[in-house]
């Protein structure tokens, strides 16, 4: 597997952008703040992470049904007991089978399967976690969990 880096930047009050090595940008901001529109606040970023992982995995592990029409909708459901935290990710896979291919249905579900549990780096470390660590501009350990 790959390691990762992106940078983010403040570009305003609540206001940032990230950016990668390959020179892609995304904005993000408070969904509240009319001025920003159109951004990413970090949650949905995460979501798109996790459905942008999942389709391009599922191009390997489900290439034998042909989803070309393919739309992955994710959604997060949070209760106040979650206390700030996601409380579940619901993940749907939206597309019309082909009628041509009677075992569509049992091959993209396996696909789907696999998606999950061996191969979406994304979902796979938003399921079981993940350290994180923030380094202090001194170099010092600010937090780790």
């Amino acid at each position: 597997m790959a390691d990762y880096r992106v940078e983010t930047e403040r570009t305003g009050y609540r206001r940032w952008t990230a950016r990668n090595d390959r020179g892609a940008e995304v904005l993000m901001a408070a969904a509240d703040d009319e001025g920003a529109q159109p951004s990413f606040t970090p949650v949905e970023l995460l979501l798109a992470a996790m459905a942008g992982c999942g389709g391009l995995v599922t191009d390997r592990t489900a290439r034998a049904v042909e989803h070309d029409g393919l739309r992955i909708v994710v959604e997060s459901v949070s209760a106040p007991e979650d206390e700030g935290r996601i409380g579940r990710i619901r993940v749907s896979y939206e597309m019309e089978l082909p009628e041509s291919n009677p075992k569509a249905a049992e091959v993209f579900a396996r696909g789907v399967r696999l998606t999950h549990e061996k191969f979406c780096t994304v979902s796979r470390t938003v399921e079981h976690g993940a350290r994180v660590e923030a380094i202090l501009p001194d170099g010092t350990v600010g937090f780790e969990g």
